[in-house]
């Protein structure tokens, strides 16, 4: 999954840009940009997906590995 589709499934599940960039220690602008296709630094890209994971199981996604 790329980093424009977690950011993607988190805004669906009801995270702002602001939120997101809050909770990954970042600021909004790098959180829009990064939605519309920038690239990343690797850990903004982890931070991402560890977000995107703990949402998920807190939504009880059945997209998310056990």
């Amino acid at each position: 999954m790329t980093v424009q589709e977690m950011l993607s499934r988190l805004f669906q599940l009801g995270l702002s840009q602001a939120d997101v960039a809050k909770r990954c220690n970042t600021t909004q602008p790098t959180i829009s940009r990064a939605s519309n296709g920038a690239a990343v630094r690797y850990e903004l890209g982890k931070s991402i997906e560890l977000l995107l994971e703990q949402r998920e199981r807190e939504a009880g996604s059945p997209n998310v590995a056990a």
